[in-house]
């Protein structure tokens, strides 16, 4: 999943220098339209919160659904459609009051709905590829999800803005979880089916989809009856634009307000005397790495092979001259998620340990691992180099044959989730501020998110103790311990931190982000 967000403009590359048309220091004055206009690289992979795993769509439906609770800009997690909740004694009852608030259908939002929600997101017709990850810890969730019962029976309706709801064992992270899409609220008289069209996303944000067009155009307009502050903009304009130097052109002609930059291209916008005030670099919890998918390719299940893969790849040489500059990985855990630093770091580069470490392999030599994929996202140019980079270096180094292949994002995740690939370059964006989202959920056994399909029964001990512990200084110290571990044995290959390098025209105010990403636009206003 969530690779979550790239500040919400999804993944919309910068084209510096590209195309026609006129320069940055040129660029037209902002027109008088009270429509926010940023583009979409790709059609959303789809319009239905129980089934969103990537961050391009995620930016669009976190404007059309919200979920009980999400994080707000200072990244405490406060209440959306729930204005209050309780929490019992032992941490395994939540008791959430449901505001009055509307659907985009002029429904009213009720206990029954979220109730139905939770059930419609996990239920075998759906068949959410993530909904049992989040909603997993709710009793009964499982038994629901398999179909062996009918009734979600941890979650109770109290009464009609009132639900209960229980989870098997006392779980910190419980509430983040409900920050990610599939916890969306829609109404019950959905039913158990997928959103298909238009016409079914039905949420209660500030805006609704109007009309969608695949592969030319998304837009929304403002719900006038939202409960909260209602939206200063009459809509949201996503042209899907998938060739770069169109998205140049429409950028340079104001017809979008925002895009995010290539890596390489930082430094020229920062000497641009007249662009560089309207250049913004926002540091995020996500960790860019190397997926080494053991199903798909037997070489990776051999610790010696994936610890001299890592030592064989000059990480520092990518961050710091290939993309100008970003936070190399120093760890696994991105900034913010844990105060605490393991007491193992990544391998470090060393060509000749990698070598080392491969001959202690079953394979000895490179020359006896057969030429693997190194799959990439089709329309990431950053990946790209990073790639090239890679295979260079595993061959020079190692005599490893690594070929680079670019996959359609919407390919790529279905492959990956069938544990089809082998090496891929991805990113995970934290879905909420808690290390269980970036070690349990990722790298235990028989994790939804374990695509490597790597498994260490130490390391699920460790995260199966920190999960649950509730003494902080306890539970930093067991997640630091499986940490550490996963470091030494290198299920992924961390390259480096988030930062996201952003444009956005001056006529655009009040966006709000937390560290997870960006929040609805209503409070966006257009000078």
């Amino acid at each position: 999943m969530k690779s979550r967000w790239l500040i919400g403009l999804g993944l919309v590359l910068s084209l510096w220098g590209c195309g026609s048309g006129p320069g940055f220091s040129e660029r037209k004055t902002a027109g008088s339209e009270n429509i926010l206009r940023y583009c979409l690289s790709n059609n959303p992979t789809t319009l239905d919160p129980a089934k969103v795993q990537d961050i391009d769509t995620m930016d669009v439906l976190s404007n059309v659904y919200e979920p009980l609770v999400n994080y707000d800009e200072n990244n405490k997690i406060v209440g959306v459609l729930a204005s209050d909740w309780k929490v019992s004694e032992d941490g395994t009852t939540y008791t959430f009051t449901v505001r009055q608030a509307k659907f985009h259908d002029g429904s009213p939002v009720t206990a029954k709905d979220v109730k139905a929600s939770w059930e419609r997101s996990l239920c075998r017709d759906v068949n959410s590829p993530i909904a049992d990850t989040y909603l997993g810890d709710i009793v009964g969730a499982k038994d629901f999800a398999a179909g062996k019962t009918d009734d979600l029976t941890g979650v109770k309706v109290l009464d009609e803005h009132t639900v209960e709801v229980r989870i098997d064992k006392p779980r910190p992270y419980f509430l983040g979880k409900l920050t990610y899409p599939c916890c969306d609220i829609l109404p019950s008289s959905l039913g158990r089916k997928e959103v298909a069209d238009v016409k079914q996303a039905i949420g209660t944000g500030p805006f609704l989809i109007s009309s969608y067009q695949p592969d030319q155009r998304l837009q929304m307009k403002r719900f006038d009856d939202y409960y909260g502050d209602k939206a200063q903009i009459d809509g949201i304009d996503r042209n899907i634009v998938k060739d770069p130097s169109t998205r140049l052109i429409m950028y340079e002609d104001h017809q979008s307000d925002m895009v995010t930059l290539e890596k390489q291209d930082w430094k020229k916008v920062q000497d641009d005397p007249k662009f560089k005030d309207q250049f913004q670099m926002i540091k995020r919890p996500a960790v860019f790495y190397l997926l080494l998918g053991e199903k798909a390719f037997a070489p990776f299940r051999d610790r010696h092979v994936r610890r001299a893969i890592m030592m064989a790849i000059d990480r520092k040489r990518i961050a710091d001259e290939i993309l100008k500059g970003v936070p190399l990985a120093t760890r696994w855990l991105p900034e913010g998620i844990l105060d605490g630093k393991p007491s193992e770091g990544p391998l470090p580069y060393d060509v000749d340990a990698a070598k080392k470490e491969l001959a202690m392999s079953p394979y000895k030599t490179g020359s006896a691992i057969p030429p693997f994929e190194l799959t990439i996202r089709a329309d990431n140019t950053d990946a790209k180099f990073i790639a090239e980079q890679v295979a260079n270096d595993l061959k020079q180094n190692l005599g490893l044959t690594a070929k680079p292949r670019a996959l359609e994002w919407g390919a790529l995740l279905k492959a990956r989730n069938r544990g089809e690939l082998g090496c891929v370059f991805l990113s995970w964006y934290g879905d909420y501020l808690d290390p269980q989202n970036f070690l349990s959920m990722l790298l235990t056994t028989g994790a939804p998110a374990n695509y490597d399909y790597w498994s260490n029964p130490q390391f699920d001990k460790l995260c199966a103790a920190a999960d649950v512990e509730r003494d902080p200084a306890k539970r930093e110290s067991l997640y630091l311990q499986a940490e550490s571990l996963m470091l030494q044995e290198v299920p992924r290959v961390p390259l480096y931190f988030g930062v996201d390098g952003v444009l956005v025209s001056p006529r655009v105010h009040g966006l709000r982000y937390s560290l997870i990403g960006s929040l609805p636009h209503n409070k966006v206003t257009l000078k």
